[in-house]
């Protein structure tokens, strides 16, 4: 079960995957994202939220100035210090505008964190993606709970994965019984599929899956399992900007090789760009649930994945479809859009096929991001990039 293929790195969580984050933290933020989600959500929206976010973005503006004159920290205009790539290109386009953008360095530390000056002058403070109404800023956090935004889609009739959020295990053993069909297991907050676990559909298999996403948060979201790529529609405006599809490591079988033999191979034939796929005890659980072992003689024209995981760092693939996306696929994104109600976000769904109707395929949105990877629509490994950065441009330029 240990057999390795592809390399040796260890990660410090084999369930969080190449993005590992403190599972005590992320469980404390959980139980305070629970309590005050809900309560924020509603504050927000009336005139005395909108003074408090009046007063505290004030106030942070104050906080940065006031950390500038006492020379704790600073902004820069140096686009070699950005480590983050959705920062550069934003820059990029802020550059070939004209615009201004500086990087804030607090103690000799860069920080996601940029100081944008309009053509009217104007300083907009933004942390990932810009946003002009600080009220928007604030609101957007909500985006981030899976089910607050799955209840959000289904009452306004989009389509989305349908689920329900558990605290409890044995409510969430009663729930599970009760499908006919397969269901994934995922932590209610959080990002980039960690302790995220597909295809169960035995109680053990569950049980283990339940627990091991309660590692990161306190509630744990089951929902139906829905097969195809999972693609990544960047909202801006109300209007779809780029489709990207994320997939997993795949394989197809032809009928000769084993399945360790065709990762070998697929790891030798891989672009530079694309990581290799190393076969660890959770790659063996994985194809457990898929009825398969890593010696198992894969059929001739049969694909399987080889992990939950998706991206070029696990041996997967990024493709730029936005092209292709059928006109009623992009008609029911932009319906999602105005359900959610902010100007800039990103709907991770999954569909078998975005070309054709949506009508005619099982699919679903499984979740919202209020701070999308917009990059990764300019550097795609498969299509042509899409120049997200200058959409978002467009529309900061028709709102100000």
């Amino acid at each position: 079960m240990s057999q390795t293929i592809g390399g040796n790195s260890k990660p410090r969580c084999y369930y969080c995957g190449n993005n590992p984050t403190n599972h005590l933290t992320s469980r404390i933020d959980s139980v305070v994202l629970l309590l005050l989600n809900p309560f924020l959500f509603r504050l927000l929206r009336t005139w005395f939220g909108r003074i408090v976010v009046a007063i505290a973005d004030v106030l942070y503006s104050g906080m940065v100035r006031l950390f500038l004159l006492l020379g704790w920290a600073t902004f820069t205009s140096d686009r070699t210090g950005i480590t983050s790539d959705r920062g550069l290109v934003i820059l990029d386009e802020a550059t070939r505008r004209g615009w201004m953008m500086e990087t804030l360095v607090v103690f000799s530390r860069i920080h996601d964190a940029y100081r944008l000056t309009l053509p009217s002058g104007r300083k907009l403070f933004f942390s990932g993606v810009p946003r002009l109404d600080p009220i928007a800023s604030a609101l957007s956090g909500w985006l981030d709970d899976k089910m607050l935004v799955k209840d959000c889609l289904l009452e306004a009739s989009v389509t989305a994965s349908r689920g329900q959020s558990f605290v409890r295990l044995a409510s969430a053993r009663q729930y599970f019984l009760a499908q006919k069909n397969a269901v994934i297991v995922k932590p209610r907050f959080g990002s980039r599929g960690r302790h995220t676990t597909t295809h169960l559909t035995t109680l053990p298999e569950f049980e283990a899956a339940f627990i091991r996403a309660k590692q990161l948060c306190i509630s744990v979201i089951v929902e139906e399992h829905l097969t195809g790529s999972v693609y990544r529609a960047t909202m801006i405006g109300g209007k779809l900007a780029g489709v990207l599809a994320g997939d997993p490591p795949r394989i197809t079988g032809d009928g000769v090789r084993t399945i360790a033999e065709l990762i070998v191979a697929k790891n030798t034939s891989r672009p530079a760009r694309v990581g290799e796929v190393i076969v660890r005890d959770t790659t063996h659980t994985f194809l457990a649930r898929l009825n398969y072992t890593i010696d198992t003689v894969l059929p001739a024209g049969v694909t399987i994945d080889l992990t939950e995981k998706i991206g070029l760092s696990y041996g997967g693939a990024s493709r730029e479809v936005t092209p292709d996306t059928h006109p009623k696929l992009v008609a029911e994104l932009e319906r999602a859009s105005a359900a959610v109600h902010d100007p800039i976000h990103g709907f991770d769904f999954i569909s078998p096929d975005i070309t054709v109707d949506p009508d005619t395929v099982r699919w679903g949105i499984i979740e919202c991001n209020s701070v999308p990877f917009i990059n990764l629509h300019h550097d795609p490994l498969i299509g042509t990039p899409v120049n997200v950065a200058s959409v978002l441009f467009d529309d900061l330029t028709r709102t100000i």
